[in-house]
């Protein structure tokens, strides 16, 4: 006996799947069009991302309507929707802090999440509850369609096979859609290269970018894919390298050799910004410099998934960490022989890095090692943990400066801490015990945070005025150079709209603008203007201890005449000497024209991919 096909009860079923299917997409559009993630130049009714939100929900549907226990089957939906959520919200907040998404290679540095713990509650404000709250309503909604599918027993063979087909209708359109990409632009008021959907699936640089065109459940199994398989490098890709260094871009100018023989400290100021910069705050960093070679456009853009680690790596590599979030950590095995202090210990010198953290802290003696630093010392193994991490530290502990002098000359590494994050007492870098020391910043701004701030960059000031004067005590002062950087703005802070007045910046952009200086005693005291970043310090170092790179480098001397200037980001923004360019909105500033946009963007797009496949290929391994 033929059964009697009951259309009503089927539509109901199928309304059932349908709106289930929807709670799963709509949690992940309302995440998509937050202020926070999206870019205006990816409209929210972008089809493509709504089309994969649907495709990815129809395939958790499917498996649900095979499961016929109703008991499991709302577990595993809700095991799978809080899952999502959690991903979903803590993306959500990771934004709010970081501005960028993180991807499955950033979970890597979850570690040294901790150190981040204190400032993350600040962040649980209306906005985020609210999102929070929709979640979990779309979450009981789901939850009571799913536990209500008519999934009866006997029938298992049968929604096995519909639900095994549903899936892969559905993975054909999610592989497919990709093919249908073109070189398209959402925009025609400027550069195009880093609006095509081709381009940021293909070469997966920016993943605020990848969420916003491709949505969150596509971005996370797109992300997984090339983490645990990775991206097949092509023998056009070597070719591209290759053709990239196939330019000398050295230049020859005044500057060159001019610092040859000297002594260099380099020095990474852990989150000391511009605004700090002043006789109040940091006297001693003031002085130098006035009386140096100051840089004050100098931007240290963020990088991979650990801006300091980044800017510290970049400084002596002439690398940037992989702007896709893969940990520097994963490419330690690599050879770089054109590092800083390989090229330095080839001229004579002794290499050594300083600094207070552990050496198992990012792996830093494997990736110092790797780099050619001949040792690592931590000022944890000289102090207990409340002086160490004090900067001054390196002058006043007897033991870590003998190590600072010996076998002249020297190149050392100093990566400073006294201005690390997090304000929240003294779980970390002792905020509290900074204003007992110096009470008179209680009160310097309106904001205790930046009160406390000033107080841990006088710390940082402090190493300065007292390593100064052990250089000129013991005689090397005057063959010795100091050249610093800051590592990143403190994205830290809570109050970014305070932040950004003290700092004279529009945007997260502007934000980035830190400290850049080169002093010596011998040296003429000038400022130069032209816009700097972080990738510019290796080849102005090599350029001014006559150190032969071989070309191998992608940022520019900071010296050279030809060398206009600029800063980027991995989402192709940038900052040039007459104008910028902002890539989430489309808007050009300045007398920045659309063609001079779209040259410069191209060629930051060229810089991202090589510096990519060099670390993916270990390009410099013989």
């Amino acid at each position: 006996m033929i059964k009697e096909w009951n259309w009503k009860k089927e539509a109901r079923e199928l309304l059932k799947y349908t709106g289930a299917v929807c709670c799963l997409a709509a949690a992940e559009t309302v995440f998509r069009i937050q202020p926070e993630i999206r870019t205006t130049l990816v409209s929210a009714a972008d089809e493509v991302p709504i089309l994969y939100d649907l495709l990815w929900g129809m395939i958790l549907v499917a498996v649900l309507q095979m499961i016929p226990q109703k008991k499991i089957r709302c577990a595993v939906y809700g095991v799978l929707y809080t899952f999502l959520c959690v991903f979903l919200f803590s993306e959500y907040i990771y934004c709010r802090i970081f501005g960028r998404i993180y991807g499955i290679h950033t979970l890597q540095y979850a570690g040294e999440a901790n150190d981040f713990a204190g400032m993350v509650g600040a962040y649980f404000d209306v906005a985020a509850l609210s999102l929070l709250g929709i979640f979990v309503i779309l979450g009981i909604a789901g939850g009571f369609l799913t536990a209500r599918f008519q999934v009866a027993p006997e029938n298992f063979r049968k929604n096995l096979l519909f639900g095994g087909a549903a899936i892969l209708v559905c993975t054909a359109g999610i592989w497919g859609i990709p093919k249908l990409f073109k070189a398209t632009s959402f925009t025609d008021q400027g550069p195009i290269t880093y609006t095509y959907k081709k381009t940021i699936y293909t070469e997966w640089i920016d993943n605020k970018r990848a969420v916003c065109m491709f949505g969150a459940y596509e971005f996370l199994a797109r992300d997984m894919h090339l983490t645990f398989l990775g991206n097949q490098v092509s023998e056009e890709d070597l070719a591209a390298v290759e053709t990239y260094f196939s330019e000398d871009r050295r230049s020859n100018n005044g500057m060159t050799g001019k610092l040859e023989g000297k002594n260099l400290v380099l020095v990474l100021m852990e989150s000391i910004d511009d605004w700090l910069v002043n006789e109040e705050t940091m006297p001693t960093m003031s002085r130098l410099m006035e009386e140096g070679i100051n840089f004050p456009n100098m931007y240290t853009p963020i990088f991979g998934g650990a801006a300091t680690l980044n800017s510290e790596f970049c400084s002596y590599t002439g690398l940037t960490a992989p702007a896709n979030g893969t940990p520097v950590v994963n490419y330690t095995n690599n050879a770089y022989p054109y590092a800083l202090p390989f090229l330095f210990r080839e001229n004579g010198y002794k290499a050594r890095s300083f600094h207070y953290n552990w050496p198992s802290y990012y792996n830093r003696l494997n990736i110092h090692t790797s780099a050619g630093f001949e040792e690592y010392v931590s000022y944890l193994e000289h102090e207990e943990d409340e002086t160490a991490q004090q900067d001054a530290t390196l002058a006043r502990n007897e033991e870590i400066y003998q190590k600072f002098i010996e076998d002249t000359p020297f190149f050392n590494l100093v990566i400073t801490f006294s201005g690390h994050a997090s304000l929240s007492g003294k779980a970390y870098s002792h905020a509290d015990d900074a204003v007992k020391l110096y009470p008179e910043y209680i009160g310097m701004y309106d904001s205790p945070e930046m009160d406390s701030i000033s107080a841990k960059a006088r710390l940082t000031d402090d190493m300065f005025t007292e390593l100064l004067a052990r250089l000129e005590e013991d005689g090397l002062l005057e063959d010795t150079v100091i050249i610093a950087y800051g590592d990143h703005y403190d994205y830290t802070i809570h109050d970014q709209d305070y932040l950004k007045e003290l700092s004279d910046a529009q945007n997260v952009y502007e934000l980035s603008k830190t400290p850049f200086f080169i002093w010596a005693e011998d040296l003429e005291a000038q400022k130069i203007t032209k816009v700097v970043n972080t990738t510019d310090i290796y080849p102005t170092i090599c350029n001014l201890f006559d150190l032969d790179n071989g070309g191998y480098f992608i940022g520019n001397d900071m010296f050279d005449e030809d060398y206009e200037g600029y800063a980027y980001w991995q989402d192709g923004s940038f900052i040039t000497s007459n104008g910028a360019f902002y890539s989430d909105t489309g808007e050009r500033t300045g007398d920045m024209n659309a063609d001079e946009a779209s040259k410069l963007q191209t060629e930051i797009s060229e810089k991202l991919r090589v510096n990519q496949l060099i670390l993916d290929t270990d390009f410099f391994h013989e």
